[in-house]
């Protein structure tokens, strides 16, 4: 992983910041510091980024969550405990880290010393208070092979209903959770089924308050403490559609420096990512997680970096700006990381998660500018770094409906050999917008490499990975607008593992003419699924759609 890069301006705000993170025990509160008024846990716990020795905890002190969090001016000593089993009779860590008051009193604590592909329990303390029990675990060591089991999720407004998906997510005994982004909405809005707590968010006090709101949601508690999550970002916990540096808004350049500051910070404060607190406007969040000799995960940022969206941005018809090999959705240094990665990658599945649709969705004549198909030289040159490997798959979010697509060699055409598979995971709760479900599910499975398309229903994704296939089901929840609801499973993907091609011995030579020692496959997929797919076109190739589909709230 690249050094990260600080283009913000250090200035004395920046520094007493760092300075507190890292400040002693010793150093901590006066004896004299006012008690707590009341039970401060009121955010649940979380673990993260997990390594084969080590994982990060969070915790966030919050009396008061919804106000500021209620906390005195003072950084406060918090102790920690890991053990091996849920009644911690078998304490393995223990330490004392400080909630640091700069960073809203949370608490990030990089747990060292564990043993590899291990289960942990795990908690926080303080003032006579205790939290509730998470458990986390380390990835296996370098070179086994064990099964992952992974849940995906994106995209939670609260406003659009209760977490009922993340109340099942958290039964389903997954080893890792990855979240896509999108995990606040910064907006103000009417209620729908539940109310935000406050007008768009500008400030940093304000996006505290909205990350308080969201955790204090005991679904989302409860996914959470049930084992380590992987977590990136988008737009929605800055500002929708807002592109690097530019708002979606330009009268508001003046002020988005700062606002995407706090904004980061504010992420930063609330989530287990084992990152650097961020000075300024800039903070570097890709980075990869691998497992054993199974899996690399690459996580990426497509907001930081990339070039303002193309002709004006929304759904619309390409114009000459469209596929300037110049724009860019990750950003030079990030697109070096990745295609650097992907060829490095040893392990016999690689998974790009990141935000977006990757794979082709035109509609009818026009494109959606703020994902994949609106920076379409870029796609290429990835592309062509995920098909190198042998058996690719891409997780996206964002679009608020769930889908399953065949990467092609050619993108949009079926008839060349499959070389990966998109899953894109679904939303938890935030509703597809204006256009219709049915509509958009017929204009996408008419391509021949769209399998399926929910967008009526909310929910996430589980994806069992082993040396043989992977197995991946979409599943949704019956309802949102009610605290419980049933699950079912909507669409399972089965794909087979292409084995990693054997490099020769280069002692040894050999000459045969035999096609079983030379053959090289090309087609790294099989997939069986349970719903059929519409009828697929000639070439792939749909017909143009009708105009009702372009509305405004078509993008995530």
């Amino acid at each position: 992983m690249p050094l990260p890069s600080r283009r913000g301006v250090l200035g004395g705000a920046a520094a007493l910041l760092a300075a507190a993170r890292f400040r002693t025990v010793l150093d901590l509160a006066p004896a004299a510091a006012a008690p707590l008024p009341s039970d401060p846990f009121t955010l649940g716990v979380a673990s993260g980024d997990p390594l084969p020795d080590s994982v990060v905890l969070w915790t966030r002190l919050a009396p008061d969550p919804l106000h500021g969090g209620g906390m005195p001016p003072e950084d406060v000593p918090v102790t920690w405990e890991v053990a091996s089993d849920p009644a911690f009779t078998n304490v393995v860590a223990h330490g004392t880290e400080p909630a640091v008051a700069a960073l809203a009193h949370s608490v990030h604590v990089t747990v060292g010393g564990l043993a590899a592909n291990s289960w942990y329990h795990y908690r926080f303390s303080v003032e006579g208070h205790t939290s509730p029990t998470g458990r986390t675990r380390t990835t296996p060591a370098a070179g086994t092979d064990v099964p992952l089991r992974i849940g995906a999720a994106s995209c939670q407004l609260y406003r659009s209903g209760y977490y009922t998906a993340h109340a099942h997510l958290a039964q389903e005994n997954c080893d890792l959770i990855i979240f896509l982004g999108d995990y606040i909405y910064e907006s103000g809005g009417a209620k729908i089924v539940r109310a935000h707590n406050s007008g768009e968010c500008m400030t940093l006090g304000a996006y505290r308050n909205r990350y308080a709101l969201y955790k204090s949601d005991l679904d989302l508690q409860a996914a959470h403490a049930s084992c380590p999550w992987l977590v990136t970002w988008d737009d929605h916990e800055v500002e929708n559609n807002y592109a690097g540096m530019q708002p979606q808004d330009p009268a508001d350049n003046p002020i988005f420096a700062q606002r995407r500051a706090d904004a980061y910070q504010a992420w930063f404060e609330h989530q287990p990512v084992r990152l650097d607190a961020p000075a300024g406007a800039d903070l570097l969040i890709y980075r990869r997680l691998q497992w054993g000799s199974l899996a690399t995960i690459h996580l990426a940022d497509t907001r930081q970096y990339r070039s303002d969206q193309a002709c004006g941005d929304g759904v619309v018809e390409p114009c000459d700006e469209w596929d300037d090999p110049d724009r860019t959705l990750l950003g030079d240094e990030q697109e070096t990381w990745l295609v650097d990665g992907l060829a490095a990658s040893k392990t016999l599945w690689d998974l790009f998660a990141q935000q977006i649709v990757f794979a082709p969705m035109r509609i009818g004549l026009w494109y959606v500018m703020d994902i994949w198909d609106g920076y379409p030289a870029q796609r290429d040159r990835v592309w062509a770094a995920l098909k190198g490997t042998t058996n690719p798959i891409v997780l996206s979010g964002d679009i608020h409906f769930a889908g399953v697509v065949r990467l092609h060699e050619n993108l949009t055409n079926a008839t060349t050999p499959q070389r990966g598979t998109e899953l894109i995971v679904g939303s938890i709760s935030s509703t597809f917008g204006d256009a219709n479900p049915a509509v958009i599910k017929s204009i996408l499975e008419g391509y021949k490499w769209w399998d399926w398309v929910n967008a009526a229903d909310r929910g996430y994704a589980i994806i069992d990975l082993d040396e043989t296939k992977m197995h991946a089901e979409l599943r949704v929840v019956s309802t949102i607008t009610a605290p419980t609801a049933t699950v079912r499973t909507d669409f399972t993907v089965d794909v087979d593992a292409v084995p990693i091609p054997v490099a020769p011995d280069p002692t040894t030579t050999t000459s045969t003419t035999s096609p079983s020692t030379s053959t090289t496959s090309t087609t790294s997929t099989t997939t069986s699924t349970t719903t059929p797919s519409s009828p697929a076109v000639d070439a792939g190739v749909a017909t143009p759609a009708p105009v009702v589909v372009a509305q405004p709230g078509f993008t995530g």
